[in-house]
């Protein structure tokens, strides 16, 4: 049974055409008319530094020098950015890397800079989302005007997926009914409850849910960025419970979603059981917009937290620490420990390590990471690794959230490649060898600066995966369209590049883009079926289909997709059904 929402007439048909006009092909009339269906919350959206300019798209302007103050101030601080509708947690996907066309400046030397503000890749109008009505309302607008539509929550999107030339934009981040604990939680249409289920809004971030969450005595899985937005594309993550817990997917036992024709449904394992699947893990702005997700709430256990900062004073000292957590790995993930590694680089800069787990006593913990103790000790930095005892999920969480561990510059261009490491890799001395010798190339290659090239995610959901509940298994009322390769991996391994967005033209952006792609070749080649986490993977990603879904969920994605958006309104940069010649896709840089 379909849940559907009262506004009959904006249910859409099947289209079958390309949306292909521009925004300009819609008069002012009709604009304004739009605006007054939304409740006058139809905004022009502008990159964050257009009120420092005195041109912007070409028109003159007097800048805003109150808020230009304000916008530099607070430019690298994330949380600041993801609040305005024209931040991007990368500042090179609010411009258009193709052709070069942005809105930056160099904010040392200044307020007010020279030259043009150029629009990039920010959508030019945007419908900040209140009501269901107000999705609804704007798909059918752009549906009937056969405009480019793109869904934007945070901005904290690796990919570029929140981001369109000439675009109208759903900006969700505002949906924020109040945070919901039921005990005992029974989905619509199901006859027994699950348990504890926390239920959220599309604006929500993980801090404030983990926050929520605590208070109750529970934990949730996510992730450890204060912007990730918790539903839509962050929803398919992984985090420090993700080892036992499982996935994000894992843990959706509901959803509130506006299809692409309109629909306000409700998805679980009892009801609209394609849309269920399709939606943990078929891929952000994709399949529908998701307003509201009910997870689980796990009740809250101590755990034993491990830490270590790893002097590189040694330059073989980050090569020692990846031999020894290559050769760790399997019976860490079988132990529960769930953590973070950022490996330091060619200079001085320390590699890092944190890593908890609820399944070990605090004597048992100590066992397990000896190997590491051991190296700290002959580095003669014993002091700086440490095993605590914390009260729960939240202490760990909290420490990295505020410590900003995994944060990066927003106003630096990332780019990024990944690629999840099944547990074969990690078995027998000649593949650990092997590997290490892979990862430490990575962890080197085209180093410009002291920030750690590699994160590695020891994020998998190892144990969880072996006790998958029947219901998810595959072709259940509960699978999940990720890619298979999380259910046998130990590690996801992200290789990062940074580049200044103020001096750097598309020719050497596509070259950043080109060389992050190639040093992650040969991790590929050892790996194969290895797949990647679609939401911090490669532009350039050779085998999208195989890496993020594997061929069967594909092949039931691309069937879902054809029933329920058969003209592509909602449509992402390799996601299911994309194609590449869509001009929406036009800013991002060219392969070679």
């Amino acid at each position: 049974m379909i849940l559907t929402h009262a506004v009959p007439a904006l249910i859409l048909g099947h289209a079958q055409c390309l949306l292909i006009n521009s925004l300009a092909s819609v008069n002012s009339p009709t604009w304004d008319a739009f605006n007054q269906s939304v409740s006058g919350r139809l905004f022009t959206g502008q990159p964050v530094l257009a009120p420092c300019f005195t041109s912007v798209s070409g028109a003159p302007q007097s800048p805003d020098t109150q808020e230009c103050e304000r916008v530099v101030g607070n430019q690298m601080d994330a949380a600041f950015i993801s609040d305005i509708f024209g931040g991007y947690a990368t500042g090179n996907w609010a411009s258009c890397q193709a052709t070069g066309e942005t809105c930056v400046f160099n904010t040392t030397t200044g307020l007010h800079p020279a030259g043009d503000c150029q629009q990039g890749a920010v959508p030019r109008k945007y419908v900040e989302v209140h009501t269901v009505e107000d999705v609804q309302r704007t798909m059918e607008f752009a549906h009937r005007h056969r405009l480019r539509l793109v869904i934007k929550n945070t901005g904290h999107d690796y990919k570029g997926r929140s981001s369109a030339p000439d675009a109208l934009a759903l900006w969700t981040h505002k949906y924020q009914p109040a945070i919901r604990l039921d005990r005992s939680f029974t989905p619509d249409g199901c006859h027994n409850p699950v348990g504890g289920v926390i239920t959220f809004g599309a604006g929500q971030q993980f801090e404030g849910i983990y926050e929520f969450a605590h208070a109750h005595g529970y934990r949730v899985v996510g992730g450890m960025s204060k912007t990730v937005g918790a539903a839509g594309g962050g929803l398919r993550g992984e985090g420090i419970l993700t080892t036992t817990a499982g996935l994000g997917v894992d843990n959706v036992y509901q959803f509130q979603a506006v299809l692409p024709n309109g629909t306000y449904v409700t998805a679980n394992r009892c009801q609209n059981q394609d849309i269920f699947f399709a939606l943990r893990g078929g891929g952000g702005g994709t399949f529908g917009v998701i307003m509201e997700m009910s997870v689980a709430a796990h009740a809250e256990k101590s755990m034993e937290v491990f830490t270590m900062d790893l002097p590189n004073s040694d330059p073989g000292n980050a090569e020692k620490l990846l031999a020894a957590v290559v050769a760790s790995a399997d019976r860490w993930a079988s132990e529960g420990w769930g953590g973070y590694i950022l490996p330091g680089g060619r200079t001085e800069q320390p590699s890092t390590m944190v890593m908890a787990t609820a399944l070990l006593d605090h004597a048992a913990a100590g066992e397990s990471v000896q190997s590491l103790m051991t190296l700290t000790e002959e580095a003669g930095m014993a002091r700086e690794a440490n095993l605590t005892s914390v009260s729960g999920f939240y202490e760990v969480a909290k420490g990295i959230l505020d410590g900003k561990l995994l944060e990066r510059s927003v106003s630096s261009g990332t780019v990024m490649s990944s690629r999840i490491i099944p547990r074969e890799a990690f078995l027998g001395e000649d593949k650990q060898t092997r590997l290490t010798s892979i990862l430490n190339d990575i962890r080197l290659a085209g180093q410009r600066n002291d920030a750690s090239q590699m994160l590695i995610l020891m994020t998998a959901p190892t144990v969880y995966s072996q006790n998958l509940p029947a219901s998810d298994e595959p072709d259940g009322p509960g699978a999940s369209s990720v890619t298979p390769a999380w259910r046998n991996g130990l590690w996801h391994v992200i290789h990062v590049r940074s580049f200044d967005t103020v001096v750097t033209g598309p020719d050497v952006v596509r070259e950043v883009f080109h060389d992050t792609h190639q040093a992650m070749n040969p991790l590929r080649e050892f790996t194969p079926g290895g797949g990647a986490y679609q939401n911090e993977a490669d532009v350039f990603e050779p085998d999208p289909v195989g890496a993020f879904w594997g061929e069967k969920n594909y092949e039931r994605l691309m069937r879902i997709k054809a029933s329920l958006d058969p003209g592509n309104l909602l449509t992402v940069h390799q996601g299911v059904g994309w194609d590449g010649e869509d001009a929406r896709f036009g800013c991002y840089p060219a392969s070679q």
